[in-house]
């Protein structure tokens, strides 16, 4: 009878443990189809300009830093959050007149979505310049907050 008592009780707690496992399996189970979203391509980012230079101190490739203004989201998911990282990189630095007038074109390529992917972006140029006639300055200066706005440049799959 002991026997049959300790079978009997093993086996209502092996019975409870699959019901349990059965009813926890899905519900800790994430399906990927509701974890990821896709970034279209044309998603508007506002990035700023993280960092000062003026033309005699920078160079074709240099690499500049931004910062992404505001969230970027998809059906309600954040997938490029405000304060995320962008990279831009000086496109030309141009002098002229000996030196009397300056200008420097750059652009925002890239920025990190929320799971640590490069998103690829594509932004008209921005150009600072010291025009050659009338002007006191002869030095081009980008400033710290000098807004961007970019576009993404393909569709991605983001993990938000």
């Amino acid at each position: 009878m002991f026997k049959q008592l300790i079978c009997h009780s093993l086996l209502i707690a092996a019975c409870t443990l699959t019901a349990f496992q059965a009813q926890a399996v899905p519900s800790q189970t994430l399906n990927l189809q509701d974890v990821l979203v896709t970034l279209s391509a044309g998603t508007q980012v506002s990035v700023t300009l993280n960092e000062e230079f003026s033309a005699d101190e920078v160079s074709v490739g240099n690499a500049l830093d931004f910062f992404v203004r505001s969230n970027i989201t998809v059906n309600g998911k954040v997938v490029i959050a405000a304060g995320a990282t962008a990279t831009g990189w000086v496109k030309k630095v141009k002098t002229s007149c000996e030196g009397k007038c300056s200008e420097i074109t750059f652009t925002v390529e890239s920025v990190q979505a929320v799971d640590g992917q490069t998103v690829n972006l594509r932004s008209i140029p921005h150009v600072v310049k010291v025009p050659c006639c009338g002007s006191d300055k002869t030095n081009a200066n980008a400033n710290i907050g000098t807004n961007l706005t970019a576009r993404v440049l393909n569709d991605i799959k983001i993990e938000a």
